[in-house]
């Protein structure tokens, strides 16, 4: 995933904003290796986004950080990770749902638990900004 094949994401040279403090984004979406991307490319799209979210002063969490270790998955059991992942849902403002994230488990079951608590449901990256006030 390039830059210029998504508009919206910007270079970190190009904007660097004061983060903000009224919103905290989780982002959801595949991190397993599932019907061709692999864990090494779910990561890479969502960190795409993550590094774009900070450089606009958007704060975020990034679950997908943990996957850089490969023992993060053989150490820490996946209903841990759940349970974790929940936990800062509770602290987010939003649910950024990242593209093919039909395709997880994983984040459905975050979808579902945000849905449930209250949270804001985005669909896209660009949904976001425009939701914020960004673009």
């Amino acid at each position: 995933m390039s830059t210029s094949a998504h508009p919206f994401l910007i270079r970190h040279s190009v904007m660097n904003k004061p983060m903000r403090r009224d919103v905290f984004v989780y982002l959801s979406g595949p991190i397993t290796a599932v019907n061709g991307w692999t864990i090494e490319r779910n990561i890479r799209a969502a960190s795409m986004v993550y590094y774009d979210l900070l450089n606009r002063g958007i704060p975020a969490f990034c679950p997908h950080s943990s996957a850089f270790d490969p023992r993060a998955f053989a150490d820490v059991p996946y209903d841990v990770w759940l349970e974790y992942d929940c936990a800062v849902i509770d602290r987010c403002t939003h649910l950024l749902m990242l593209p093919r994230w039909e395709q997880s488990q994983g984040a459905m079951r975050e979808k579902a638990y945000a849905e449930a608590h209250g949270k804001r449901i985005i669909l896209s990256h660009i949904e976001l900004l425009t939701d914020l006030g960004m673009i």
